[in-house]
């Protein structure tokens, strides 16, 4: 049974047989109409206080919406598992287009037709508003022990969906997607510290040392090279993995330094990505390590789920000061953080991040304080 609603009807008029109704409610002055139909009300606001233009508008709002039911359309809308199968096929051809890439739509579809979405399969789309997205965090958090970042996920592929609807006119407008708690709002995304960092990488280097077997300790030196490229390049994760030998190049700038630079395909499109010396020197031993590579070979072709949680424990850094659970994504956040330590400007991070300054601004650099800065920031301009 549905909740009893906060207000009553008054000044009901029946027309068509009595089909149609036109009724006031006591919480506002606007005239509402109403038919029964596929087990249900259907229920509109007309948006008028003058009962004559009310009046007009319901019988044009019936006869239409009869009319669409004649050609097979239902009264109530579409249930969001019915345009499920047509918003895949629209995604193929955003990825035949170039438009989304593949993995992207494997995921939305993945989500969408998953335990989690199957939520939604009964509702109406126009019944999938604010409310109903906040009951489903709350089942997808009790029912289904989801963490925030699982069913942030979800949002955007339901979102996806909706867009599409919004775009066939299946629904007028988007819903309001559930706040962040404020809680979330005071961290920033979990990153290394220098010291911390430091300790990482001597960690690692102990554990190649004190690796048995060849196999052992290869994957322990590319796990090591990975994380270097990772915090001194800022690409995303899949970006990294999906990085080949073809793809990547050492170049020497004025006065000899040198910069790892790459073309990476990546969540945004294609960019060049500019690698400071740490990148340099990791892509070297990786080249090192296989030197019968070719251009379409990848530099990490395993995967270090298991490896980078043995190392982080290994440290004891699995968890940042505020006790978020740190993955690999954790040193795109570090290398961000240090850039902007560097009175890098934000624009430069993005352009190099694949990302948007306001992305930057709001996820890292609104958590700076002055002590966190180079000491440039106190020198005399020349």
């Amino acid at each position: 049974m549905g909740a009893t609603p906060d207000y009553k009807i008054k000044n009901l008029r029946k027309y068509l047989d009595d089909r149609l109704h036109i009724y006031q409610q006591t919480n506002t002055k606007f005239w509402y109409a109403r038919f029964y139909a596929e087990g249900k009300y259907k229920v509109r606001s007309l948006k008028e206080t003058q009962f004559g233009l009310a009046k007009e508008i319901a019988h044009e709002w019936y006869f239409e919406l009869k009319g669409k039911q004649k050609k097979g359309t239902p009264i109530h809308g579409n249930k969001f598992k019915d345009v499920l199968e047509d918003f895949f096929e629209h995604q193929e051809l955003q990825v035949k287009s170039g438009e989304m890439k593949k993995q992207n739509a494997d995921d939305y579809q993945r989500r969408l037709t998953g335990k989690g979405c199957q939520y939604f399969n009964d509702f109406y789309l126009q019944d999938i508003t604010l409310q109903s997205l906040n009951k489903f965090k709350a089942h997808r958090i009790s029912r289904d022990n989801c963490r925030h970042t699982t069913i942030k996920h979800d949002f955007v592929s339901i979102n996806q969906l909706l867009k599409y609807c919004k775009d066939k006119n299946y629904i007028g407008s988007l819903p309001e997607t559930p706040k962040k708690s404020k809680k979330d709002d005071k961290k920033p995304r979990p990153y290394f510290s220098l010291d911390e960092w430091k300790h990482l990488l001597s960690v690692s280097k102990e554990r190649i040392d004190s690796g048995r077997g060849i196999r052992v300790k290869r994957l322990r030196e590319q796990l090591h090279d990975f994380i270097l490229i990772m915090v001194h390049t800022g690409c995303r994760v899949d970006e990294v993995y999906g990085m080949t030998f073809g793809c990547a190049r050492i170049y020497k700038k004025k006065g000899g330094d040198r910069e790892l630079r790459i073309s990476v395909d990546g969540k945004t499109g294609v960019r060049e990505v500019r690698g400071m010396i740490g990148a340099v020197s990791a892509y070297e031993r990786i080249c090192k390590r296989s030197p019968k590579h070719k251009k379409v070979d990848l530099l990490f072709p395993a995967r270090y789920g298991d490896g980078l949680n043995n190392l982080l424990d290994k440290a004891d850094l699995k968890k940042d000061k505020y006790g978020r659970v740190r993955n690999a994504k954790s040193f795109r956040a570090t290398y961000i953080m240090y850039r902007l330590m560097k009175n890098v400007p934000i624009k430069s991070i993005a352009l190099n991040c694949g990302n948007d300054s306001a992305v930057i601004d709001k996820y890292y650099a609104k958590y700076l304080t002055s002590n966190m800065l180079d000491d440039s920031i106190t020198d005399l301009p020349e």
